[in-house]
């Protein structure tokens, strides 16, 4: 399928939440519930669609007639044998399936160095031929394997982002925690982090100890093959293709573990990251503790400098008012003195050179001939071109300097035509691939034709 394609069904593969997403995921829950039948009717959807509608204050919301034609591409069906009621089809199950396996992982309860070690390890004497390698590591056999990991991968770096976010939202909470709650909130996120950063380091020795393994077992059949071609060449062949298909498999699980440790290295990176969540913390505890101290000063002065009277406290002092030493500050800088007079300007006359302003003028009004005798030849181009309705450019450039004497001006007025042509849909050129030299000039060009 063509891109253009995916692109005209997007909204029929993945409705909008309105437009039947939500129907289609409460529809899914409640036959998962037994709350409805796994086939229902016109009637069940309508009392969804209205509790969606007040659950989400939507008003207005699509009624089903507006909504049906495009879920019945992928998601709904007719039952063949009772029309008025309705079915999810495979598609609907296994999208939402995916949905809520996206949101409620369950790798990330699931040990990381567990699944390396369930799947890449090799016991002593376990692999003795090429079939038992293939059987165990080869690239059609490791594939569920292989998808085991990176949906851990996934899941653990979607994991340590909402903890990331956790982190965040306890260092910006407007409300006042004592250090001790907070400190307890900020340890049990991030212990989070301490936790999966020594799984991680545990996975990486079990994959690199796999890897020495399978790198002992290939390095078995290039030793066999050594062998059988010193006392048995007649199974160097197929030792030889053992060995090849071996190093293939080695190959292909090293590329995977090299992609795994890439995705790693950015698990780690998102660790590092939370641990500049500690010193953020600490500055925190900081900045409060200096405030305390500052509110403490403020309370002592303000008990020192207020006494009781019989119309209440009073303060002394003209408190909260204070002065404050104040002196301008002073720009010392030196004086700058003229020592010698001032020089007078000089105003020189330019004599007018009459013979150079001749020469200009007479070049000017020779461009502005020139200029005019273009597009004079121009016209008359354009007007063949409207009567003839064929314009030859050589015989055009001939003509032109047979009477002008000027190679440029032809060439001038050639570029210009074909500059007109070119822009006009109603007229072709027809350019052929036969050189055509114009008599008595240093020029040759295509036969170039343009026709109307």
């Amino acid at each position: 399928m063509s891109t253009e394609a995916l692109y005209a069904k997007y909204d029929l593969l993945l409705p909008s939440k309105f437009n039947g997403g939500y129907l289609i995921i409460a529809l899914y829950e409640k036959i998962k519930n037994r709350e409805i039948e796994e086939y229902f009717t016109q009637k069940e959807i309508n009392e969804i669609l209205a509790d969606i509608k007040d659950e989400f204050n939507r008003e207005p919301i699509r009624p089903w007639n507006n909504i049906k034609d495009n879920l019945f591409h992928y998601f709904l069906r007719s039952h063949p044998d009772e029309p008025w009621k309705y079915y999810l089809t495979g598609y609907a199950k296994d999208l939402i399936d995916l949905i809520i396996g996206k949101l409620e992982n369950s790798y990330k309860s699931h040990p990381l160095k567990k699944d390396v070690q369930d799947t890449f390890t090799i016991h002593h004497n376990e692999i003795n031929t090429i079939e038992e390698l293939t059987r165990k590591f080869g690239r059609l056999f490791i594939q569920g394997s292989k998808k085991i990991i990176d949906d851990h991968l996934e899941a653990l770096e979607d994991e340590l982002r909402e903890a990331y976010k956790e982190l965040n939202d306890i260092l910006r909470r407007e409300d006042v925690q004592s250090a001790t709650s907070l400190v307890q909130a900020f340890t049990i996120v991030f212990k989070k982090f301490g936790e999966r950063a020594e799984d991680i380091t545990e996975a990486i020795i079990s994959k690199d100890k796999f890897l020495g393994d399978l790198q002992n077992v290939v390095d078995q059949f290039y030793r066999k093959m050594e062998d059988d071609g010193k006392f048995n060449t007649d199974n160097v062949p197929k030792s030889k293709s053992d060995w090849e298909k071996a190093r293939e498999i080695y190959a292909d699980i090293r590329d995977f573990f090299n992609l795994v440790d890439r995705k790693v290295y950015i698990i780690r990176r998102q660790i590092n990251h939370a641990s500049e969540k500690l010193t953020e913390l600490q500055e925190q505890f900081s900045v409060r503790a200096f405030f305390r101290l500052q509110i403490k000063k403020l309370h002592r002065t303000i008990l020192e400098s207020s006494e009781y009277t019989t119309n209440g406290i009073k303060f002394s002092n003209n408190f909260p008012l204070k002065q404050l030493v104040y002196e301008p500050v002073r720009m010392l800088y030196p004086v700058y003195y003229e020592f010698e007079p001032p020089k007078p300007n000089i105003v020189i006359n330019v004599e007018v050179d009459e013979i150079y302003e001749r020469d200009e003028k007479e070049k000017i009004a020779k461009d502005i001939n020139r200029q005019q005798v273009i597009n004079q030849w121009v016209d008359k181009a354009k007007d063949i071109l409207e009567s003839q309705k064929s314009l030859l450019v050589s015989e055009l450039m001939t003509r032109i300097i047979e009477e002008e004497k000027d190679l440029s001006i032809a060439y001038q007025v050639a570029s210009r035509i074909t500059a007109y042509a070119s822009e006009n849909i109603h007229i072709l050129i027809d350019v052929e691939q036969k050189i055509i030299t114009l008599s008595q000039q240093n020029l040759s060009l295509w036969k170039t034709r343009i026709m109307k």
